[in-house]
């Protein structure tokens, strides 16, 4: 890994994680001072967060970590409806027992993380990811694992939504899914998807407005 991507995926994650807050900004200097770095892998790996939208670039003064606003939360929910359950009904036709069992033991890893955020976020994160694999389509997957960190980001930087993640509401709804694939009941499997991405996106809407 060079660099400027240890730069960047050390300040993406701090961005995903909420350790650099939106609205927070950054500046060159500072950054390469606490990495240990020249300026240049810090400025291209700046450059690299705002292409793909997570800071704003101000001109002569630093860079913005993109703030979150309400319309962002229903914007994500509003574009993953629009294709993951779909997904969900392509898998349903092509999955294999062994992609099946993989997403029972990502549910497990969810059940079994308990209070640990990152954990469940991970295998949650995994869960969606996997049924984007299923279906072979790796330029799908590189646009739901864009929504997915959105998602992250709000989970941390929503502390009243946090429990959401292991509750039995989500857990149940990829038990649901699940059986639905092994059935091959496309029609189930799309519509329990867009139920699951409803009630998600409800809870963390509320949870915004809660802030």
């Amino acid at each position: 890994m060079s660099l400027t991507d240890g730069v960047y995926e050390r300040l993406k994650d701090q961005i995903l994680r909420v350790e650099r807050p939106p609205g927070v900004v950054m500046y060159e200097a500072d950054l390469a001072a606490e990495f240990g770095v020249s300026k240049t892998p810090v400025r291209e790996a700046l450059r690299l967060l705002a292409y793909t939208g997570w800071v704003i670039v101000l001109p002569r003064k630093g860079y913005l970590v993109r703030p979150v606003e309400l319309s962002d939360v229903r914007d994500i929910f509003a574009i993953r409806r629009m294709f993951e359950p779909a997904l969900a009904a392509e898998a349903a036709k092509v999955a294999t027992p062994e992609q099946l069992d993989r997403l029972e033991r990502l549910v497990s890893q969810q059940v079994d993380a308990g209070t640990d955020l990152e954990a469940a976020l991970g295998a949650a994160r995994l869960f969606h990811l996997a049924l984007a694999d299923v279906t072979g389509s790796a330029r799908t997957r590189r646009i739901l694992e864009d929504l997915i960190d959105e998602v992250r980001r709000l989970h941390y930087l929503l502390p009243n939504v946090e429990d959401h993640i292991t509750s039995e509401e989500e857990l149940e709804a990829h038990r649901h899914v699940i059986d639905a694939l092994r059935a091959r009941d496309c029609e189930a499997v799309q519509e329990l998807m867009h139920s699951h991405l409803s009630e998600v996106a409800r809870t963390l809407v509320n949870g915004f407005a809660g802030v």
